[in-house]
C-alpha cells in the first residue's frame, strides 16, 4: 500500500506541469500502473509454455485491453512528448490550425487539453492531437522571449502614377521633415523613380521605429508585378507580442504608409466600383451621379 501511494506521489511530481497544477487525476495515474503491470505480465508471462491455457487468456485479455485503452495509450505518449520537450504549458497561447483553434490552455491531462479561445468559447482536444498534428506554440514570443512577432504586409500600388521625380516634387520631399529625416540628401536626385524614394523612405522609417526589430530581418522589396499593380511586401517583426500591443503597432505602420504614399505621388491600387465608373466624364453627360441616385 504504502509502496503504490509513493509510485503515485513520484509521477505526480514528475508528470505534474507546475507545482500547482497537477494536470493528472488519480484514475489516470492509476491507469499508467495498470498499464506498466500489463507490461510487466507480459515479461512473466512469455515464461509459460506456450501449451498453457494461460497465456491464450492473458493474451485475449490484453488484446482487448489494448484495444479499449488505446486513446488512452496514444495520449499517455503524447503527454510525455510534450512534457519531456517543455513543449507546452498551462497558461500558454496555442493556436490549432486544423481544428481552428486559437487561445491559451487552461487544462493539460492525459487525453485531453482545453483550451479557451478568443472568441470566448472552449474547446477540449484529444492530448494525442498535439502530437501528430501540427499546432504552434506562441508563448515564448508574448513573453519576449524572440524577436518579436511576424508582420508580413502588401500594398499594391497603381503603376499608373509611377514617374521621375521634377524639381519641384523634390523640393516639396525636402519640405516635409517626416520625409527628410529618414532619407539623405544624395537619395534627392531629380529623376528618381517615385516608387524607388517611397520604398528607401519606408524602409529607413521602419529601420527607426521604435517597436519594430531589425532582428532577424527587415525587408522591404517588391514582388512580381500583377495585373492590379505592383505589390510592395514589407516583412519584419513587431517587438511588441501581445494581442492588443501587436495589432496596434501593426495598424500604426499601416496607417502612416498609406497617408506616406500621397506624399510621393502615388497610391494603392482599388479595383473601380460602380460610383468610380458612373462618374467618369463621357460626351453623353457632364453631370456627376452621387451614390443616392446610383442606386435608384
Amino acid at each position: 500500500m504504502f509502496l503504490v501511494i509513493g509510485v503515485c506521489n513520484t509521477m505526480t511530481n514528475i508528470y505534474s506541469l507546475r507545482k500547482n497544477e497537477t494536470g493528472i487525476t488519480w484514475c489516470q495515474i492509476m491507469i499508467l500502473i495498470f498499464v506498466g503491470i500489463w507490461l510487466i505480465g507480459i515479461l512473466c508471462i512469455i515464461k509459460i509454455q506456450k501449451e498453457s491455457g494461460y497465456f491464450i487468456i492473458f493474451g485475449v485479455l490484453g488484446t482487448l485491453m489494448t484495444w479499449i485503452f488505446q486513446d488512452t495509450i496514444k495520449g499517455v505518449v503524447a503527454f510525455v512528448h510534450l512534457r519531456l520537450n517543455h513543449l507546452l504549458y498551462i497558461d500558454d497561447w496555442i493556436q490549432v490550425p486544423k481544428l481552428n483553434v486559437d487561445g491559451e490552455v487552461k487544462r493539460i491531462t492525459l487525453t485531453t487539453v482545453t483550451i479557451y479561445n478568443w472568441d470566448t468559447t472552449t474547446s477540449s482536444i484529444p492530448t494525442s492531437v498535439l502530437h501528430n498534428d501540427h499546432f504552434i506554440n506562441l508563448q515564448r514570443m508574448t513573453d519576449g522571449k524572440t524577436y518579436g512577432r511576424q508582420m508580413l504586409k502588401t500594398f499594391i500600388l497603381d503603376t499608373g502614377l509611377f514617374h521621375p521625380l521634377t524639381a519641384e516634387e523634390i523640393e516639396s520631399l525636402k519640405q516635409r521633415e517626416e520625409v527628410k529625416a529618414y532619407l539623405l540628401d544624395e537619395d534627392f536626385k531629380v529623376g528618381e523613380l517615385n516608387a524607388h524614394l517611397f520604398r528607401l523612405y519606408v524602409f529607413h522609417w521602419l529601420m527607426n521605429h521604435h517597436y519594430v526589430s531589425q532582428e532577424p530581418r527587415l525587408v522591404v522589396r517588391w514582388l512580381e508585378q500583377k495585373d492590379t499593380g505592383l505589390p510592395l511586401q514589407i516583412y519584419g517583426f513587431i517587438m511588441e507580442g501581445g494581442v492588443l500591443a501587436y495589432e496596434w503597432q501593426q495598424s500604426q505602420i499601416i496607417e502612416h504608409i498609406i497617408e506616406a504614399l500621397d506624399w510621393f505621388g502615388l497610391q494603392l491600387y482599388q479595383r473601380p466600383s460602380s460610383h468610380d465608373v458612373s462618374n467618369i466624364p463621357n460626351s453623353l453627360t457632364e453631370k456627376v451621379l452621387s451614390r443616392k441616385e446610383e442606386t435608384l
